[in-house]
């Protein structure tokens, strides 16, 4: 019996379900980490997995999570955008380093065994330049500078491109270059279109000397929309169109969000919680100890995590 409900991952974890560098899943994988559009991955310090005789130690249940964030969805999804940039670490300790109760032992890392991984960052804050007077050095709205969005609470944005504050001035948003800059694609300058509930945590359009306060709103925002995303996985339409059941099912069996982040998101949180009840299988948000959606404060710093 305890074999049984550890293998569906009741304790927080399952066994390492590992592929050979040569498959075509893991070569596919690393496609999506070159710098060109569609390949938004990177991996944090240039830290990627182990490869030993042949075998990568990193689950294919995270590959095919990973590979379904890297494709445009629909909506009810999450949103209608294209993550454009995330940033993974597998940096991690041989014990946990996640929160532990006083009475429990401190588990293996689900990063050091394989079947986990963190989202340090997420997508882009994008900013154009718009003339204030006809002495700006721009006289139709140029981009001017994009900045990664961090999910660490100790990681601050700053305006720190000088430009000419008297004649010109700099919009921001997220995801998108607001006010139609000419140098900018068509699908870079539309909104995509979020469900509600994320959406309102959005910072909306904002003065580039505003970016510090909006890029923490922003991480917040991001940090909401990843959660929906993996928690809907396995919906009708999102991953494949019939949805998955059963075996296929991909939903991470763990999901913890960085506490700065949760602390942020006001009344969707606790709506964030009642919807993981109906999304983890075998009721894993009311009767398992370590599975299930939660935030930790031991995350700030590090990002958002989910293992299988």
């Amino acid at each position: 019996m305890v074999g049984l409900i550890q293998s569906v991952g009741y304790f927080g974890s399952t066994s390492l379900r590992s592929v050979s560098a040569s498959d075509k899943v893991w070569t596919d994988f690393t496609g999506l980490f070159k710098s060109e559009k569609g390949a938004p991955y990177s991996w944090l310090n240039g830290t990627s997995p182990e490869i030993s005789y042949g075998i990568v130690k990193f689950d294919k249940r995270l590959i095919r999570a990973l590979t379904y964030l890297s494709e445009k969805n629909p909506t009810s999804c999450g949103w209608s955008g294209h993550h454009e940039d995330l940033q993974l670490s597998i940096e991690a300790p041989e014990k946990s380093d996640l929160s532990t109760p006083p009475d429990n032992l401190r588990s293996a890392s689900t990063i050091d065994r394989g079947v986990g991984v963190r989202v340090v960052s997420a997508d882009r804050i994008k900013c154009t330049k718009i003339p204030r007077t006809k002495h700006c050095d721009a006289q139709q709205p140029v981009k001017f500078d994009e900045k990664n969005i961090p999910l660490l609470v100790n990681q601050l944005l700053k305006p720190d491109k000088p430009y000419d504050r008297l004649n010109c001035e700099v919009i921001c948003a997220v995801d998108y270059y607001p006010r139609s800059p000419i140098d900018a694609s068509a699908e870079d300058t539309i909104k995509p279109s979020v469900l509600s509930d994320l959406s309102n945590l959005d910072p909306g359009e904002f003065p580039y000397e505003q970016i510090t306060q909006a890029g923490k709103e922003a991480g917040v925002y991001k940090t909401a929309l990843l959660t929906y995303e993996l928690m809907t996985i396995d919906d009708p339409g999102c991953e494949v169109s019939s949805g998955n059941e059963g075996y296929r099912r991909v939903i991470p069996t763990t999901l913890v969000l960085p506490k700065w982040a949760t602390d942020k998101m006001g009344n969707l949180w606790p709506k964030l919680e009642d919807f993981a009840k109906t999304k983890f299988p075998y009721r894993f948000q009311e009767t398992s100890p370590l599975s299930g959606l939660s935030n930790d404060v031991f995350l700030d710093e590090k990002g958002l995590h989910f293992n299988y």
